[in-house]
Formats: C-alpha cells, sequence, structure tokens
C-alpha cells in the first residue's frame, strides 16, 4: 500500500500531463484547470493501468481535487 504522499504526487503528475498545467496544487479544481469529462475519463483509465486502482467515474466529479480524490483511491487499494 503507498503512503498518501506517494499517491498525491502520483495524481499530481497525472494531472500535470493531461491538462499541461504545472504545476499542480492539491487543492487545484481538475475542472477548473481546464479538464472536462473526456480528459476525466482518461485520467481514471491513466490512474488504473499506472497505479493498479480502479475509481468510478462520477468520483472525480464529486471530489474534483487531488486531495479529495486520493481519498478513493486510498479506499480502493
Amino acid at each position: 500500500m503507498r503512503t498518501r504522499a506517494e499517491l498525491e504526487s502520483a495524481i499530481s503528475q497525472l494531472w500535470s500531463e493531461k491538462l499541461a498545467v504545472h504545476p499542480v496544487g492539491l487543492y487545484d479544481n481538475f475542472f477548473a484547470l481546464g479538464g472536462d469529462s473526456l480528459l476525466a475519463a482518461d485520467l481514471l483509465m491513466d490512474i488504473y493501468e499506472r497505479l493498479g486502482v480502479e475509481v468510478d467515474a462520477g468520483v472525480l466529479f464529486l471530489k474534483p481535487t487531488i486531495a479529495e480524490l486520493v481519498d478513493d483511491v486510498l479506499a480502493a487499494e
């Protein structure tokens, strides 16, 4: 099991890649940074492929910050 800090760093890197925004803060809103539903689906697929954790598609819409999303990733591990 990874630490919270490791997951925050990994997800931050994924967001930076998807959104072309550097740096991404833990409390930045995915959609406010330019994310949309297609990028959200792509991001969740990357989380699954790189971290081996499947996150429900609706979670990012309800928890659009890294700080919030990490809670669900930790719970899914």
